[in-house]
């Protein structure tokens, strides 16, 4: 009975431990080429990931980032581990160009490679590079771009809150089984994302997300086989009572 309800214990304070070790996704689509058209997070502090695909040479990808003066600023850019993008050179690789408040534009290069697992998706990724700072007070302008086509994920901000807001984001809702098709290199993905752009009327600011309601089922199943395993162990012990007396 004891290794049972140890058992459940395990389980149930593993389930926070997942959770918070995940990012908020966001897969953004081939029209939002600029910051401009991109999404706008209203709180750069939280940790986003935004997933996107560059189709082409010089393709962009873009998307804006509220800060506060002094918020602590953090930027890096990953690719999937996988081919091509794992076999591309350094030039070939996507790199960022960050513009602040003010008009000054700073280029995150490739500075490292380093190979990591998410174990909240199950997926694998090479970090190219990482950049942190003090920002100040306003809007940055976020382009990804490169000289060969290559899936990214720019990841911002370490507070981890899942459904923050953001604004001019149409596909929120595609949450963790969108990233599964942008890792896939699933061209579904691509349809996925132009037909709900056209067909869904999403407001600008979104507070809530798939990803709070798959969390909650997934707590409510944890949940749910604890309270079975601990029945199933009070019936075994019942059990074996009731044999003794007999005997």
């Amino acid at each position: 009975m004891k290794k049972i309800l140890l058992i459940a214990l395990v389980l149930f304070g593993l389930l926070p431990a997942s959770i918070a070790a995940a990012h908020d996704p966001i897969i953004l689509t081939s029209e939002q080429q600029t910051p401009a058209d991109g999404p706008l997070l209203v709180d750069g502090t939280v940790s986003f990931a935004l997933y996107g695909s560059l189709e082409a040479a010089d393709d962009t990808r873009g998307f804006r980032v509220n800060f506060n003066t002094g918020d602590p600023l953090y930027i890096s850019i990953l690719i999937p581990d996988l081919a091509p993008e794992n076999m591309l050179d350094d030039m070939s690789l996507p790199f960022v160009n960050v513009e602040d408040p003010n008009g000054a534009t700073v280029k995150l290069a490739i500075t490292q490679k380093v190979s990591f697992p998410e174990p909240y998706t199950g997926t694998n990724y090479v970090r190219l590079t990482e950049f942190r700072g003090t920002a100040i007070g306003g809007t940055y302008l976020i382009t990804v771009t490169g000289t060969s086509a290559a899936r990214f994920t720019a990841s911002v901000g370490e507070k981890e809150m899942f459904g923050s807001p953001v604004e001019n984001i149409p596909n929120r809702d595609l949450g963790v089984a969108g990233v599964m098709e942008w890792y896939a290199g699933d061209p579904v993905a691509v349809a996925i994302e132009e037909t709900v752009e056209s067909v869904v009327a999403t407001p600008s600011s979104e507070t809530t997300s798939s990803n709070q309601s798959s969390l909650l089922i997934v707590m409510i199943t944890v949940i749910i086989v604890i309270i079975v395993i601990v029945g199933l162990g009070f019936v075994r012990a019942n059990k074996t009572r009731q044999r003794k007396t007999i005997q």
